[in-house]
């Protein structure tokens, strides 16, 4: 498909704006003085158990699997579009998840991290952006972050 000029924004600092913000809601670290004071949702995952992924801080609320499960679709969905294709997304059984075992949460964290790593160099490698493409992967890098919060609140309110 052709776009004209004005459709397109190319700008170098867009592409490290983007990547800079994706990496933060997904490897911020509190250690590192890039980032302050955020934890990313890889970094906070990442030394958690399956048992630890199965909490809750309420009766029938979201766990923490739910919310890596359903930032795990979010990521397929956003990445298909991109590459113009649809796939089929059933959110609702995104927040179904409870309890799973340890090989079972591995290999979500790992696919996690590898469709982040999918989605960056989706934007590394994307020659210009269309308003809707840039307003859509904006979206998609706040979503994340709100789902990394989500997730360190249930870890600090958990007994």
């Amino acid at each position: 498909m052709e776009y004209s000029e004005q459709e397109k924004f190319v700008h170098a600092g867009l592409t490290k704006a983007l990547l800079s913000g994706l990496e933060m809601a997904f490897e911020g670290d509190e250690t590192n003085q890039s980032y302050g004071w955020y934890n990313g949702l890889l970094f906070s995952l990442e030394p958690l158990s399956a048992v630890q992924a199965g909490q809750s801080i309420t009766e029938g609320g979201s766990t923490i699997a739910a919310h890596a499960d359903h930032a795990l679709l979010t990521l397929r969905v956003v990445l298909a579009m991109f590459n113009n294709q649809r796939i089929e997304a059933d959110w609702q059984s995104s927040w179904k998840l409870r309890q799973l075992s340890e090989a079972e949460w591995n290999h979500l964290k790992s696919e996690l991290r590898q469709q982040y790593q999918a989605t960056r160099a989706l934007i590394q490698e994307k020659p210009f952006w269309r308003e809707a493409e840039l307003t859509q992967m904006i979206h998609h890098i706040a979503h994340t972050a709100y789902h990394a919060s989500a997730i360190r609140q249930i870890l600090r309110s958990a007994p």
